[in-house]
C-alpha cells in the first residue's frame, strides 16, 4: 500500500460476533484490504486490537467513566477521489462489501460503526510510546456540530499546548464529517450503530521529572479537565489503550 498523506481517514469501530471470530477477522481483513487497496483507494490500513490490554483498559474505563470500548478499531487512510469512484460502480461496491463488510468476517454489524473525516495533525512527533485511541461524544446540551467545533478548535490545541509537560508526543484528530460516504459504507455492511462524533490518536511518553515539572503538569491537567467538563460526555465516549 502507499503511505502518502491521506485525504480522508476512515475509522471502523468493530465488535466481534463471538470471542473466536476476532483473530480470524483481523487476518482475513488485513489480507483483503492489501489485495484490494489500489481499487478502493486505500493508502494504508491498520487493525488495532481493543482487547490487547484488557485489564488496563478495564481500569481506565472505570477510572474515567467511559463506555465499554470496541473490540477493535480499523484505521484506513483513503484517497478520496479513488474511494468515491469505487463506490460509484457495482464492481467497486461489491469489493467494499467483501473486503470491509462485517458479516463475511463474523463481526456484529448492529453494534459496529463507521466515521470518516479529514485528519487534523495537532502535534507531529515520535510515535513510540503509549498509544491512546479516543472515540468521543459531546454533552447533551451541545449539538454534534458544536461539540466537534469545540473539540477540534479549542480542546485539541489546548492539549497540544501542554504537550511537553504532560508527555504528549503525537496527536491527531479525525472528526466525523463525511456523512454521505459513511452512509454508502453502512449500506454495504460496515455497521449500523451511531458513530461517535470524533476520533483521536494520542501517543504519550514519560515527561521530564522535576519539582517544577510536577507543578506544571498539575496545572495543565487541571486546565484540560476543566475544559473536558464543558463539552465531553464521558459516559458516551470510549478510550482504548493500544
Amino acid at each position: 500500500m502507499k503511505t502518502t498523506s491521506p485525504d480522508l481517514v476512515l475509522v471502523h469501530g468493530v465488535f466481534a460476533g463471538d470471542r473466536n471470530s476476532l483473530a480470524a477477522a483481523r487476518e482475513g481483513r488485513t489480507r483483503a484490504f492489501d489485495e484490494h487497496a489500489a481499487a478502493l483507494g486505500v493508502n494504508a490500513y491498520e487493525w488495532v486490537d481493543g482487547r490487547r490490554k484488557g485489564l488496563a483498559n478495564t481500569l481506565l474505563r472505570l477510572a474515567r467513566g467511559t463506555a465499554r470500548p470496541v473490540d477493535a478499531v480499523e484505521i484506513i487512510a483513503l484517497d478520496e477521489d479513488v474511494a468515491l469512484a469505487s463506490l460509484a460502480t457495482d464492481e467497486g461496491r461489491d469489493a467494499w462489501r467483501q473486503t470491509a463488510g462485517c458479516k463475511p468476517y463474523g463481526l456484529d454489524e448492529t453494534r459496529s460503526f463507521v466515521l470518516a473525516g479529514a485528519p487534523r495533525q495537532l502535534l507531529e512527533g515520535p510515535r513510540d510510546g503509549q498509544r491512546v485511541l479516543w472515540l468521543g461524544n459531546g454533552l447533551n446540551q451541545l449539538s454534534r456540530d458544536e461539540f466537534v467545533a469545540h473539540y477540534t478548535t479549542r480542546h485539541g490545541p489546548l492539549v497540544a499546548s501542554h504537550a511537553r509537560v504532560i508527555g504528549l508526543r503525537n496527536y491527531r484528530q479525525v472528526p466525523g464529517e463525511r456523512d454521505e460516504l459513511c452512509d454508502s459504507l453502512r449500506a454495504l455492511g460496515m455497521g449500523q450503530a451511531l458513530p461517535p462524533a470524533v476520533f483521536a490518536e494520542l501517543v504519550m511518553g514519560m515527561p521530564a521529572i522535576s519539582l517544577a515539572g510536577l507543578a506544571a503538569r498539575r496545572n495543565a491537567n487541571r486546565e484540560i479537565a476543566a475544559d473536558e467538563k464543558r463539552h465531553i460526555d464521558f459516559g458516551r465516549s470510549m478510550l482504548v489503550l493500544a
